[in-house]
């Protein structure tokens, strides 16, 4: 159950100047597996501490200081011990493990949003020369680099692993014989709406040496036969045919909202009569207030991953499937997890 973390205004402001000190707080605590050593232990104190990490008492002080002031970690009878959120947040076993999110910060976006400001002033992703690798968007730059490809797509599955499991609870394809996936990634979707749906084939459209990854991990030899990974570019090549629906998950974030109309009007012209398009995203209020973390998303698309995107709204979503030709369009908001779901039928 949430619970909310009081803080006065002149901390609130500390924490966005000293933002990056609290995330390095909060990774080095993970590094060093500190808060599931506190859980094991059910509290420790500097010593002790020191002791378990294998460093001396003063740098364990410095940490235990950073994340007791991040009301990370608290003090009960002299012996240091996890806070709620942690339980939840931050051990493996928690409700909702947060150690991916934090690799992908650390080790992809970080080093990149220095030029953020950069990219406000060129309209692009500046924050892209950081890393290596070939093309102008983070997904080419990552074929390049396995390892952090590997960081990137194990923050994407958990993420939309989460996300879609309430997905799966509001939408019926029992009416759907082939679905294609468009970046569908490592298959994660794909193969849970097959072991859902026994008669649903599933079809993975995304870049070679993601596909490649991907098909390695499907056990179940009858969901095996249905899942299918078919390589191209999204932008550039056309999408395979002889599907009667089309998912565009998680992908309207990444663009503008003229390549969005763009992809969709592919997405229509592969389509038979009466076929189906599903747009699923995380998005922000149509106001374009919020949310918060629909805010602190969006500057990773524009200096990082196409130089375009961001946290659009689902009014823009149901925008770009009327533009690109759907005749009956559905918009399905506060799905959870700031998702909407729009449907464009052809």
């Amino acid at each position: 159950m949430a619970t909310s973390v009081p803080i006065s205004d002149a901390d609130y402001l500390r924490i966005l100047i000293h933002g990056h000190t609290a995330f390095e707080l909060l990774r080095t605590g993970l590094e060093f597996d500190l808060f599931q050593k506190l859980e094991d232990s059910g509290g420790l104190d500097v010593t002790e501490t020191a002791e378990a990490l294998g460093v001396e008492e003063y740098p364990a002080r410095v940490l235990l200081l950073g994340l007791a002031s991040l009301l990370l970690i608290e003090k009960k009878d002299g012996k240091f011990v996890n806070a709620p959120i942690v339980r939840r947040k931050l051990l493996k076993d928690g409700e909702r493990f947060l150690g991916p999110l934090i690799d992908i910060q650390d080790k992809i976006i970080n080093k990149t949003l220095v030029d953020f400001a950069e990219s406000m002033r060129q309209s692009t992703n500046v924050g892209l020369r950081h890393l290596e690798g070939p093309g102008d968007t983070l997904y080419s730059k990552l074929t390049a680099t396995p390892d952090l490809q590997k960081v990137f797509y194990d923050n994407m599955g958990d993420a939309s692993n989460r996300a879609f499991e309430q997905f799966l609870e509001y939408y019926d394809f029992s009416g759907i014989k082939h679905a294609i996936d468009i970046g569908g990634g490592d298959g994660t979707n794909s193969v849970k709406l097959a072991e859902r749906y026994p008669e649903l084939e599933m079809t993975v459209f995304d870049q070679e040496s993601v596909t490649r990854l991907a098909a390695d991990k499907i056990e179940d030899p009858s969901v095996r036969k249905r899942v299918h990974f078919h390589p191209g570019d999204m932008l550039k090549d056309r999408l395979p045919e002889g599907a009667d629906a089309i998912l565009y998950f998680h992908i309207y974030e990444i663009w503008s909202l003229e390549r969005n109309t763009e992809m969709l009007r592919k997405c229509y012209d592969a389509l038979p009569e009466g076929g189906t398009v599903l747009v699923y995203n995380f998005v922000s209020n149509d106001e374009g207030t919020g949310s918060l973390s629909g805010g602190l998303v969006s500057p990773y698309f524009l200096a990082l991953a196409s130089g375009e995107g961001m946290t659009w709204s689902a009014a823009d979503m149901e925008k770009s499937v009327r533009d690109a030709g759907f005749s009956r369009v559905e918009r399905f908001a506060d799905l959870g997890f700031s998702h909407a779901l729009v449907v464009g039928h052809k």
